[in-house]
């Protein structure tokens, strides 16, 4: 069968210039790149396909596009540009928070935003992903903290332009999770890989590299290509912890990490 692709985020290295970061997910044997637009290091689409061709690497996703709302209609569109510009078929939106004490008013929100933004994703050929956050971010982040109101409002629009993105990180603790991938299948379009690890007292659980907490990240694979999803694996990874280890270096821990996992063994890795 043939070897699973796998994906390096940018959100691991936001203090890496794209280039720098771009290069080092290639020497660390990355398949593809998730670029991220809120980087401090990310200088526009043109500069950045320019960095991939040198490395020669491929921009997978254009990741965390932004909040996803009305207001925000005219940078959903830039971001979809982008995406196009860079090849990536897949921009990872992010819902946005509730407003206080009305989350149905939120949710209409992101309905009508979807209204507006779906014509431009398949004008650009781009799926917009929306991203289920873990419910701990749901007062200031996301309202959407559930696969199942994920599925909801795909399945409202079914739409070929408009998927989920799934993290183990985010969505490892639903009892439901099997059947929820089950339920979202072929409509999955990114896959995002990081551990969830026991925090301190008092503390909220930060991501691990793979095998350094408690999420059975083989079977969460497993689930999401029962489902139907046959694309890349993304290892998204945040936090500071890299800074102090050589791009190179930091970019081949990732690798490594994901592939001691034993993640996609099924199907053949390619490390």
């Amino acid at each position: 069968m043939p070897a699973v692709e796998t994906v390096l985020s940018q959100g691991s290295f936001p203090h890496l210039d794209t280039g720098v970061f771009m290069t080092a997910a290639a020497g660390a044997g990355f398949d593809a790149v998730a670029v991220w637009r809120q980087a401090p290091g990310y200088r526009g689409a043109s500069a950045t396909t320019k960095a991939a061709e040198h490395a020669g690497i491929r921009v997978d996703t254009v990741c965390r596009g932004g909040f996803l709302g009305h207001a925000e209609h005219d940078e959903t569109v830039r971001a979809l540009d982008e995406a196009a510009e860079l090849g990536a078929g897949v921009l990872v939106v992010i819902a946005g928070p509730p407003r206080p004490g009305d989350p149905r008013a939120a949710e209409e929100d992101l309905e009508a935003a979807l209204e507006l933004a779906l014509p431009a994703a398949e004008q650009a050929g781009v799926v917009v992903a929306l991203e289920p956050f873990h419910p701990v971010l749901a007062a200031d982040r996301s309202w959407l903290v559930t696969l199942a109101q994920a599925n909801e409002i795909v399945e409202r629009f079914d739409s070929p332009f408009l998927g989920i993105a799934v993290d183990s990180y985010h969505l490892w603790w639903d009892h439901r999770l099997a059947a929820g991938l089950d339920r979202a299948g072929r409509r999955i379009a990114a896959v995002q890989i990081a551990d969830s690890v026991v925090p301190g007292p008092g503390r909220l659980p930060p991501r691990g590299l793979p095998g350094e907490g408690v999420v059975p990240l083989r079977e969460f694979v497993r689930l999401t290509r029962e489902a139907g999803y046959a694309g890349a694996l993304e290892i998204e990874v945040l936090g500071d912890r890299f800074r102090s280890l050589s791009p190179l270096e930091a970019a081949r821990s990732l690798k490594t990490a994901l592939d001691d996992t034993g993640v996609g063994a099924e199907e053949g890795s390619n490390a």
